[in-house]
């Protein structure tokens, strides 16, 4: 027996579909009647706002005449039909007569362009709908049908039809209106996203939200310690109110070594004494207090998912409210690891990473791994060509950063305890190189009073 579902299907296929003979016909002939306005009416509409089919084509074949500066006139469009294949009755000559008629007394055409648009976005809607429709029915995996739907939809809802081209003084004025906006705000929406390091944010000014940022180290350097510490000053900030929700994919290590590493941190016991259990009264006093208050309405999110695809990403996230950070450890354990086109599998992983930063309007934090190559140089100083499986990796990212502690490689090194940031890429700012303070009995790191080293690395 058909289930509910299926007759209420059956039921909205039989409803008529959105459109607008009249709307489409005061369009048609206010070109025809006033040839001036066809431009503007161009620059608003694309062919497929019109349902009709005949509509359609007498809409191509004015856009096509106008593109070679032909002067329109119902005769030439005639033949403009004729020559692509029908048109062929006096009855259709007629029809476009009748269109010029129903636009006489049509004195703005902007009314039944804006609702040629709106009919043409809800049949997009159908379109997306039916298309989501059709996963359900083939069993897709409903992580894949939500990420679809969400994706899809939010895209349409994003879409203004055309992309309109805008002369110089009406940008200069909208960007006037922005400043001025920043000049009142008081919220911090126009602020770039501090990760709490007070040395790298005085550097690099902080992330911009829709950014990929790609933090890549040799293995044992510290990259998951600074990403960590990144997250949890993101959470615990007092800058945000309401407190932003960092989201951390862990696709290595499991949540609780992750949750060791974060207590570490904030508390201070050193990380070997949580790992064994072994900590003293004064401890737990210092830990009970993290737990209640420091942690307090902080939003800090971990998902160890070891297979979690991009797609599973945004279809967790959506969910999340006040999203301000994303951090994804690490790149080269994504997909299926083989080494049949590993390169353009990564590739593949970077550009929907980044294609999710710009959807979610947040920064995403995407740890790499670097090549072997930079250990068997004499100068370890890291180079975007190091990049392990790099692809599209360095074309993606809007800022690379790489970690180095010289001590991992160069043990009489008089730089103890100091990680080194290389700012390799920034498309917003300068690059160069920062230090600062590793701190591994606590998983920490801080900034120190040093100057930073300027661009020219």
């Amino acid at each position: 027996m058909p289930s509910a579902n299926k007759f209420r299907a059956e039921e909205f296929s039989s409803k008529q579909v959105p459109y607008s003979l009249e709307a489409e016909q005061a369009v048609l002939g206010t070109a025809l009647r006033d040839p001036s306005k066809l431009t503007d009416i161009l620059g608003k509409l694309p062919a497929d706002a019109f349902y009709i089919p005949r509509h359609r084509q007498i809409y191509e074949a004015l856009s096509d005449l106008n593109n070679r500066s032909v002067p329109i006139d119902g005769l030439v469009l005639l033949q403009t039909l004729r020559d692509g294949g029908g048109f062929e009755s006096d009855d259709d000559k007629e029809y476009l007569l009748s269109l010029v008629d129903t636009a006489s007394a049509i004195t703005k055409v902007e009314y039944f362009i804006k609702v040629l648009k709106s009919k043409f976005l809800l049949r997009r809607a159908l379109d997306i709908c039916a298309e989501v429709s059709e996963m359900c029915y083939d069993n897709e995996n409903p992580e894949k049908v939500l990420d679809t739907a969400g994706r899809k939809f939010n895209d349409l809802e994003k879409e203004d039809v055309t992309t309109q081209m805008s002369d110089l003084q009406s940008l200069v004025k909208e960007e006037m209106d922005r400043l001025q906006e920043m000049k009142k705000d008081t919220t911090g929406k126009f602020e770039a996203v501090k990760v709490g390091i007070g040395a790298f944010d005085d550097y690099v000014g902080g992330l911009n939200n829709s950014d990929l940022v790609i933090l890549a180290a040799r293995p044992g350097v510290g990259k998951t310690t600074f990403a960590l510490n990144v997250a949890y000053n993101m959470a615990t900030s007092s800058r945000y109110s309401p407190k932003k929700t960092v989201a951390f994919f862990s696709l290595e290590m499991s949540k609780l070594q992750l949750a060791r590493r974060v207590i570490s941190n904030a508390t201070l016991i050193d990380h070997e004494k949580l790992r064994t259990g072994e900590i003293d009264m004064s401890d737990w006093e210092v830990l009970f207090n993290f737990y209640r208050e420091t942690l307090r309405g902080s939003r800090f999110i971990v998902d160890e998912s070891s297979t979690i695809t991009v797609a599973e990403m945004k279809a967790k996230l959506r969910r999340e409210k006040d999203l301000g950070c994303i951090i994804i450890d690490y790149l080269q354990l994504m997909g299926s690891g083989s080494t049949d086109n590993r390169v353009q599998e990564i590739a593949e992983y970077t550009r929907a990473i980044k294609l999710m930063a710009k959807e979610l309007n947040v920064p995403v934090i995407l740890l790499s791994q670097l090549s072997r190559s930079v250990t068997k140089r004499e100068d370890k100083t890291p180079q975007l060509s190091d990049l392990r499986d790099s692809g599209s990796i360095e074309q993606d990212a809007d800022v690379v950063l790489f970690l180095d502690r010289p001590e991992t490689h160069t043990p009489n090194t008089p730089k103890k305890n100091i990680m080194e940031v290389y700012i390799s890429k920034n498309r917003h700012g300068r690059t160069g190189k920062i230090e600062l303070l590793w701190d591994g009995t606590h998983t920490s790191i801080k900034s120190i009073d040093r100057a930073p080293v300027p661009e020219g690395i």
